[in-house]
């Protein structure tokens, strides 16, 4: 039981730091670097000259979706003792979320083949509009997942309970500030300023969460039997 544990949680962690990885260059490093919403015109040429860097870019969130949907049910079954049903509802949540992100990225590809064939600025910047679109209302359902993930390790008496109220958190910044991105974009600004503040807690959150478990998830001390009830 306790090694079948310690080999989710390694498992759990692994895929979890692989995934900021992933998120750090596709995100990050090629769409922040070829993508600037405010310039069609920019973002048009960037795509048309460096057309195997966004392809890259492309292949990063194919794995991420692949690790969001591994990491759900490694997850699922590192905490299913402490709540079987709540559980598996954060795990189904995270697919659903990692299902989502694939219907956004093919948008993506679409901005990229009309680049490609000379369609025009405004049809790609549009494609990637939908991209972001689709994206941020996947990451509301995620902010779901996290304050479920929360639950679960408040509840768990085997993980630290620091990390079930970062989660908690998270979740809750999650959801609440691509809600408002969406409903208020007036605000625009104003939400930036706010995920800035918000960012750090919630990247410790979910960074130092897969440290912990695959430098101490699962291991004998860190392990005691857990009311489910």
């Amino acid at each position: 039981m306790k090694s079948s544990k310690r080999k989710l949680a390694l498992f759990s962690g692994l895929a979890l730091i692989a995934m900021a990885l992933a998120a750090g260059y596709a995100y990050g490093y090629v769409y922040g670097g070829l993508i600037d919403m405010n310039s069609s015109q920019d973002t048009y040429r960037n795509l048309r000259s460096s057309g195997t860097l966004f392809r890259y870019g492309m292949v990063s969130w194919g794995a991420i979706v692949l690790l969001d949907l591994l990491v759900a049910g490694s997850m699922y079954g590192f905490l299913k003792e402490v709540h079987p049903r709540l559980s598996a509802l954060t795990a189904l949540v995270r697919a659903l979320y990692a299902f989502i992100l694939l219907a956004a990225v093919a948008h993506l590809v679409e901005a990229l083949a009309l680049a490609e064939a000379a369609a025009g600025a405004t049809e790609a910047l549009l494609a990637l509009q939908r991209f972001e679109t689709i994206w941020f209302q996947g990451l509301i359902l995620f902010g779901f997942h996290l304050f479920g993930l929360g639950l679960l390790s408040v509840k768990a008496r085997f993980v630290p309970s620091f990390f079930g109220g970062l989660l908690l958190f998270a979740g809750c910044c999650y959801t609440g500030i691509h809600l408002a991105k969406i409903a208020l974009p007036v605000y625009a600004p104003q939400i930036e300023f706010i995920e800035t503040i918000a960012s750090l807690p919630m990247a410790l959150a979910e960074i130092g969460f897969a440290f912990w478990l695959l430098i101490r998830g699962g291991k004998p001390l860190s392990f005691r039997p857990v009311d489910s009830r």
